[in-house]
Parts: C-alpha cells; sequence; structure tokens
C-alpha cells in the first residue's frame, strides 16, 4: 500500500461515525436534497460533474465535510481540494488543487494539458481508487485545470466517460473571483471561467439558499444583509454613470473615515489582546492590491511590543549564465505574488499566513500561524486554522521559484508574510468574526467587493474605508448567466 493511500484511507472510524451521526439530523431541506442527490450518484457509480451552487453562509463547507465523513466512513477514498489555500484548511484532509492534482503551471500556455501525474506512482493509485473529488471555491480556478482533470483521470482510471467514471462536486459561487489573468482583460477572464469550457454542458447543478446564520440563531440583522450581499454581488446596487463608482448604503456596514479608524476598529487595544489566538485569528483588514496590505501590515504590527527581527532572502538566477544580466540587487528588488518580501520583518505574536504546503495537510499553502519564537534560522509558530490548531511547528527557509517571470531565479527565504492584512483574492474562504476593507485602491476585476464584504455574517462587524463612502464594484453579468 503506498503512502498516498494510507493517507487517504487512514482515518479514525469511530470519530467518522461519531461526526456523521451528531451532524446528519443538523441538515437543513435543501442540504439534504443536495447530500441525498450526491451520494445517489456515488452509490450508483454514474460519475460525472456536479455544480453545488452555494452563497457564503448557506452552509456549503458543512455539506462537504459531511459528504467526505460519509465516503471514508466505508474505507473508501474521497480527495478534498480547494483553489485557494484558505478554503483547503476549511475542508477534512484538504489541500490545495495545484498540489494534489499535480497540476501543470503554465496551464495557460499549453493547448490540451495533463495532471503531472504517470500511472503506477501513489498518486495515480489514489485518483483512480477515489469515488469522489471534492473541489471548492472552483470559481477561481481556470477552465483548463478542469479539462486537464477530465483528461487525466479518463487515462488513469482507463474509462472514457466524463471525469473517468468518478463524481466530481465543483463547489462555489459565480458571484466570486474568476481566474487571475496577470494584465488580462473581461474578455480574458470570461474565456478563462469554467463556465466557457466544453465541459460545463455537462455539469448538473444543484443550489443551496438557507442562510444558516439566519436559521439557527434567528438574526434578522444577518438576513437582512445576506439579502443585500447578494444584490452587491449581482450588481444590483445602481453606480453613478458619471464615475461608474457606488454608495456603499449606510445601512450595510460601518463606514470609517480614516485608515486609523479602520485599523483601531478591527484590532481595538491590540497590545493588550494580541496574545489571545481566537481573538488574533478571527479579524483581518482586506485590500484589492498588495501594496496596500504590505503597508497595513507592518503599520500594525509597530503596535506591537517586541523587537523587530528582520530575515534577508538570498536570491540567485538558476542559469549562473545570466547572474551578470541579473544582479543581486536587483533580484532583491523583485516580489512576484506569492512569495515573501526580500526583506521579512516579523515580532512575536504577529499573525503569519504560509504561502507553500510544507505538511499537508498540518501545514498548508493559507494555513495561519502566531509566531512564538524567531530564531536565527527557523521560526517557531502556533497553528492557528485547519486540523492541527494548537500544535507548535518550526519552519524553515525553503528555496522557492516563481513561475510567472520572464527569467527562473531562486528565492531562499521563510515561506510566510504577515497576516493582519491580506489581499481580497487570498481570503477567498475566509470566515471571518470581524473585517475592515481598505478601498483607497477600488477593487479592479469580478467579484472583489462581494468576497471582501462576504467574509463576514454580519454588517455590523464589517468596516469599510472609502473616499467619500463611495467604490467600484465590478460585476461581470455573463459570469452569473
Amino acid at each position: 500500500m503506498t503512502r498516498e493511500i494510507l493517507r487517504e484511507t487512514s482515518y479514525d472510524l469511530n470519530d467518522l461515525n461519531e461526526y456523521i451521526s451528531t451532524n446528519e439530523p443538523l441538515l437543513l431541506p435543501d442540504h439534504k436534497a443536495a447530500y441525498n442527490a450526491i451520494l445517489d450518484r456515488i452509490n450508483r457509480k454514474a460519475g460525472g460533474i456536479i455544480f453545488l451552487d452555494a452563497p457564503g453562509g448557506t452552509g456549503k463547507t458543512f455539506v462537504i465535510n459531511l459528504l467526505l465523513a460519509k465516503i471514508r466512513q466505508k474505507s473508501e477514498i474521497a480527495i478534498a481540494v480547494a483553489s485557494s489555500g484558505i478554503a483547503a484548511t476549511l475542508l477534512h484532509g484538504g489541500c490545495t488543487a495545484h498540489s494534489t492534482l499535480k497540476l501543470p503551471l503554465n496551464l495557460t500556455q499549453c493547448e490540451t494539458p495533463l495532471c503531472n501525474i504517470s500511472k503506477g506512482t501513489g498518486e495515480a493509485k489514489v485518483l483512480q481508487e477515489c469515488k469522489l473529488i471534492v473541489w471548492d471555491e472552483c470559481t477561481m480556478a481556470h477552465r483548463k485545470a478542469l479539462e486537464a482533470l477530465d483528461r487525466t483521470l479518463q487515462d488513469l482510471r482507463d474509462n472514457g466517460k466524463l471525469m473517468g467514471g468518478a463524481v466530481l462536486l465543483l463547489a462555489g459561487d459565480f458571484r466570486q473571483t474568476l481566474p487571475i489573468i496577470p494584465k488580462g482583460t473581461m474578455t480574458d477572464e470570461l474565456k478563462a471561467c469554467l463556465k466557457a469550457s466544453y465541459l460545463w454542458r455537462h455539469v448538473h447543478k444543484l443550489e443551496l439558499k438557507t442562510n444558516m446564520r439566519v436559521h439557527l440563531q434567528g438574526d434578522v440583522a444577518a438576513g437582512q444583509f445576506a439579502q443585500q450581499l447578494l444584490s452587491l454581488g449581482d450588481g444590483k446596487i445602481v453606480a453613478d454613470p458619471t464615475n461608474g463608482l457606488i454608495t456603499i448604503p449606510n445601512n450595510f456596514c460601518n463606514i470609517v473615515d480614516s485608515i486609523e479608524t479602520l485599523k483601531t476598529s478591527v484590532f481595538p487595544d491590540i497590545r493588550h489582546c494580541f496574545n489571545d489566538h481566537k481573538w488574533l485569528c478571527e479579524r483581518a483588514i482586506l485590500a484589492p492590491k498588495n501594496d496596500s496590505v504590505n503597508t497595513i501590515n507592518l503599520q500594525i504590527q509597530q503596535q506591537l511590543t517586541g523587537v523587530n527581527i528582520s530575515y534577508k532572502s538570498i536570491d540567485t538566477v538558476v542559469d549562473i549564465d545570466q547572474a551578470v544580466r541579473y544582479p543581486t540587487e536587483f533580484l532583491n528588488l523583485l516580489e512576484p505574488p506569492g512569495m515573501p518580501p526580500h526583506s521579512l520583518v516579523l515580532k512575536v505574536g504577529s499573525p503569519i499566513i504560509l504561502l507553500r504546503n510544507l505538511d499537508a495537510p498540518r501545514l498548508c499553502n493559507g494555513t495561519g500561524l502566531c509566531v512564538k519564537s524567531l530564531m536565527p534560522h527557523v521560526i517557531e509558530a502556533t497553528i492557528l486554522t485547519g486540523c492541527a490548531r494548537g500544535e507548535d511547528v518550526f519552519i524553515p527557509r525553503i528555496p522557492m521559484i516563481p513561475n510567472d517571470m520572464p527569467f527562473e531565479f531562486k528565492h531562499l527565504q521563510f515561506p510566510v508574510r504577515l497576516a493582519f492584512a491580506m489581499s481580497i483574492n487570498k481570503a477567498q474562504g475566509q470566515s471571518l468574526k470581524v473585517a475592515g476593507i481598505h478601498l483607497v485602491t477600488p477593487c479592479f476585476s469580478h467579484g472583489q467587493l462581494y468576497v471582501a464584504c462576504s467574509r463576514v455574517g454580519t454588517g455590523k462587524n464589517l468596516y469599510i474605508f472609502a473616499p467619500d463612502g463611495k467604490t467600484r464594484n465590478i460585476v461581470y453579468r455573463t459570469a452569473l448567466q
């Protein structure tokens, strides 16, 4: 038995039985309809693709985790992946889609891409034997990723049916962000969207509509907030025809008048509260671009007691012949997306987010941690999110090679970033108790404002800083049809 098969089958059956018996009775009617329809398709060995359309707060993660437990209870294999690292940490045994499915990094450059999984390997055996593959936050995925998975499964399982006869459950909400296309236009994003794939016409659609917060707590304000969010996501809030900006409704959230107020609203009395891990991991400030995120992170970290420790990266070109063309000083200035900075400044007690899979599923891309101690060659941190919450771990420096540069260079650094603030795209899938949104630079892509606002369950815990209370809400109607 391979290591990969062992990892996917070594769940504690008693824990699974208890989880199912506790949570199955809690399913609401629309949950139960979707849950039974998916299980029926698996039991009939019908295979195919199902899309679970689920806006924020409708219990999508609850249903998915119950489905995973139900399959694993029979000692069968269910694979859980998500397009974003943060969403993957919410699924039991979850990991990022790129990591688990070995999706090619140059998807867009290849006409008929395949997953980098060869027959006879452990990963291939897992895909050959799995009964269910769950792909959460699928709307962020490129259509070619879905097509690569279909080709790979048909090849590995020697089965010409859709997805090689396995059931693929796609889950998400097309009001949220679409695939990121560097320097792309609206047309480029829509062409990369799953709905543009030739596979989409075969997809069976299921819906979750009941807002769990309203149903469980009878919270009328949360119900009104959920309706306002849907109006925002559907582009129904009318924009000013002269400048294309919408006015944020006063009864929607708390509108603040400065960045200082935004920081103190989301992180009140941080000097005394930062040692409370629960308090720390349930709040964040979101911004559309990394420049704003980096500035806010360093400003908030300065408020913590303790000494700044700076870690400098070691940057080298992969091809030694290019060393003269790209000197070290130039490489130090580069900061590709998804990479830690050249100069990483941290303090004990700061929240950080992992940028690479180190030890899945404990330490995945998107796992939240809190710095416990800072040593010259290793960072000790406490895990704040996911299945290993509360564990202390050591994080080493690792070599990282960005794949979206015109040349290859190696960046040796700790694979972490500060997480007081994060980009809106990085936060997709994250649930927060308190969120702030920094909109001095407005949103620039479909669904970003909706994603940012829907991280919380009620408007009274949402703080927005936007010039004159106005901002841009970009919605591609084509993506919602």
